[in-house]
């Protein structure tokens, strides 16, 4: 099964224990506030028509998800007096139907699967790998179907910090794996420098990703992508042993929907999302992006970047972080020009630059 609590978490840790308490906190208070203010008589009243419209909601966006199952059969050769045996490794997560024409997007398997499948009402349909983009981690498959049903998308700028949003996965039986929960803000991952994710507080299965956020609109504003958790606390004593914490944090990142459009958009298109490229390696410095090696033939070492420049400004726009730039570069497309501000034995040089192909 799909797993992206191991995937992420061992190499980020966010300790969300404010994020948590506000989210619990605030549902604490909305229920104080709800029995004070509804008159006893009418209570179930008010709950019926709330579980209605989750009922509604979740109904509503509920087509939009199927199940992905991925497959790779491995043979391993034992010595002639055992012969050989035949492994199988399986990845189940959720995808998002983009479209009637066959189109749906998923996150990227662990694995090349030699076999591909789309559970869609019960009925396993074969798929075909169109195009992956490692950068957002998301890949878009096509299915030869008559029974796609598309669930029309929202506008994910409308969702903020504060925002009510459910989330839909197919990993797990015949039914749908579904949560509730609060958005925390947006974030940008080290591993996801071109898309900036939805941050939410709301439980999140393992192997769901894939699957959909929802707006209470019943309409598709995001994809879950991951999620991170800090890692159990080991005994000091016997460091082997994991002891359980009950409140181990897990905060569930979505990507938007605009974003996943556009990723599957060129993918389609073009089998691939055509992304810029400098051909520089960088870290972080106090006052910009440090260049700390050029390659060779690439377009910043024909357009004369150097080791131990410092690049400020990427189009006029800061970069304070080997992150924006890493994302200004990504998000342009190739062979386009741009303008690098870069500060070298303290003097501030303009060049322009053609992107090459990442």
């Amino acid at each position: 099964m799909k797993n992206r609590y191991m995937h992420t978490h061992k190499t980020n840790q966010f300790h969300e224990n404010d994020n948590n308490k506000f989210y619990v906190l605030g549902i604490f208070f909305f229920v104080i506030q709800f029995f004070a203010v509804t008159p006893s008589f009418a209570k179930d009243s008010v709950l019926k028509q709330l579980e209605r419209e989750f009922k509604r909601v979740v109904t509503t966006a509920r087509p939009a998800v199927v199940k992905v199952s991925a497959t790779k059969d491995n043979s391993t050769q034992f010595p002639e007096i055992m012969g050989s045996m035949k492994m199988t490794r399986q990845d189940i997560s959720s995808g998002i139907i983009l479209d009637r024409d066959g189109h749906i997007v998923t996150t990227t398997f662990d694995m090349i699967p030699n076999k591909i499948e789309v559970i869609i009402n019960d009925e396993r349909v074969p798929a075909k790998i169109i195009g992956t983009d490692k950068l957002t981690d998301l890949v878009v498959l096509k299915v030869e179907s008559n029974i796609l049903r598309r669930v029309k998308s929202g506008d994910s700028s409308e969702i903020d910090t504060g925002s009510w949003v459910f989330t839909i996965g197919s990993s797990q039986g015949n039914n749908p794996i579904i949560s509730f929960g609060i958005v925390s803000g947006r974030e940008i991952l080290p591993e996801h420098p071109c898309a900036e994710l939805l941050k939410i507080n709301a439980p999140v299965s393992p192997g769901n990703s894939g699957g959909a956020v929802v707006n209470t609109s019943g309409e598709v504003i995001g994809m879950i992508l991951a999620v991170l958790t800090e890692p159990n606390e080991r005994s000091p004593l016997l460091p082997q042993l994991t002891i359980p914490v009950w409140n181990t944090q897990k905060i569930t990142f979505a990507v938007p929907i605009e974003t996943v459009k556009k990723v599957a958009d060129d993918i389609i298109k073009y089998g691939k999302v055509p992304r810029g490229w400098l051909g520089i390696e960088i870290e972080t410095s106090n006052f910009g992006v440090y260049v700390t090696n050029v390659i060779e033939n690439s377009p910043a070492h024909k357009n004369g970047i150097l080791p131990r420049d410092i690049i400020v400004k990427f189009n006029n726009r800061p970069v304070n972080h080997y992150i924006d730039l890493l994302r200004c570069v990504g998000s342009t497309s190739p062979n386009t020009e741009v303008i690098l501000k870069i500060h070298r034995n303290g003097n501030a040089h303009n060049y322009t630059i053609k992107l090459g192909e990442r």
